[in-house]
């Protein structure tokens, strides 16, 4: 069993216990970290994959830092494991400032389940690809391996559930997710998803304007091998002009039926306005340009020139000349 303490309380409470009373038991390894709630996910996954039965972490009766961080860890750790058949509450918190509530705390946690020998794999690498090789190691060593297992809330892995039915493909996902698991065909319409690359951060979800997308935390293993997956594709709608390939059929369909009849702009005439919404932004310039559409309902107004403004004030002088009795004034 490992026991993760700090270099100060934790220390100082397993000394108090080791000269005053019996110890720690002979099977529970003490590890000093500077601070205990920076522990992450793969340290509790290499942990019970190298054959550890039991994790502990001892913190204040009021700790300093708030160990949401490593609460959240723990729950993750536990769906994990249970999930793949170690059994449940190996990993929990021991909140003590006295040493003999820590003896009693330290005999009797959980012990994990193990059928097969403990894996002894090099943990190399840094942050998510640890993660993932640590987790994939403790599959390897576990008493089932579970294809997919769900995990709690806001865990680092996971999948997405889109309504396909309402997806216009506008690909704003694509453009918030930050680690590249949305991607798009710059060829044709469409929304590939790799679910080893998503970490459950929700922009995809607050950025999509129609509301579609859902997330649904769990470890696919199978996921992590497999080609990214295509969520939706459609076929492209065509330039009537030029025939580029430009936006998705069903939402220039759509967008045009919404329209029609609905604005002057968009209910035909000689300009043809509702047919621009079928041409691409380029040919679209072309068609105002050669119609010389205004998108204004009135005709605008001549541009002035001085010989109008001087026009305008010698009316004004005229006005008051006669109204003065005096002779009128004249352009030249």
């Amino acid at each position: 069993m490992l026991l993760f303490h700090d270099r100060g309380h934790g220390e100082q409470l397993i000394n108090a216990l080791g000269r005053h009373g019996a110890g720690l038991p002979a099977n529970v390894l003490p590890v000093a970290v500077n601070e205990v709630t920076e522990i992450g996910l793969e340290t509790l996954a290499a942990a019970v994959a190298y054959g550890v039965v039991a994790i502990q972490f001892l913190l204040k009766a009021k700790p300093k830092h708030s160990p949401e961080g490593l609460i959240r860890n723990i729950s993750y750790a536990d769906a994990i494991f249970a999930g793949l058949g170690y059994g449940s509450g190996l990993a929990h918190i021991i909140e003590t400032d006295d040493p003999d509530a820590l003896a009693e705390a330290v005999r009797k946690p959980a012990r994990s389940r193990l059928t097969k020998p403990p894996s002894d794999f090099m943990p190399l690498g840094s942050g998510r690809g640890l993660l993932k090789l640590a987790i994939g190691e403790l599959r390897e060593a576990a008493p089932e391996a579970k294809p997919i297992i769900p995990l709690p809330p806001r865990a680092p892995f996971g999948g997405l559930r889109v309504a396909t039915e309402g997806c216009t493909l506008c690909l704003a996902c694509v453009s918030a997710c930050p680690t590249a698991a949305l991607s798009a065909n710059p060829e044709s319409p469409m929304l590939r998803f790799a679910e080893d690359l998503c970490v459950q951060c929700g922009l995809c979800q607050a950025t999509c304007p129609e509301k579609v997308i859902a997330l649904e935390p769990r470890l696919n293993f199978e996921a992590w091998t497999a080609p990214p997956v295509v969520i939706k594709q459609e076929e492209p709608f065509h330039c009537v002009e030029c025939g580029k390939p430009f936006g998705v059929k069903s939402t220039i369909e759509r967008i045009t039926a919404k329209l029609e009849g609905q604005h002057w702009m968009y209910s035909g005439g000689e300009c043809r306005p509702a047919g621009r919404l079928e041409m691409c932004e380029d040919c679209r310039v072309v068609s105002v340009v050669k119609e010389g559409f205004d998108p204004k309902s009135k005709p605008r107004p001549a541009p002035r020139t001085s010989e109008d403004y001087f026009r305008e004030r010698l009316k004004r002088a005229n006005d008051q000349l006669i109204l003065s009795g005096d002779c009128r004034l004249s352009l030249s």
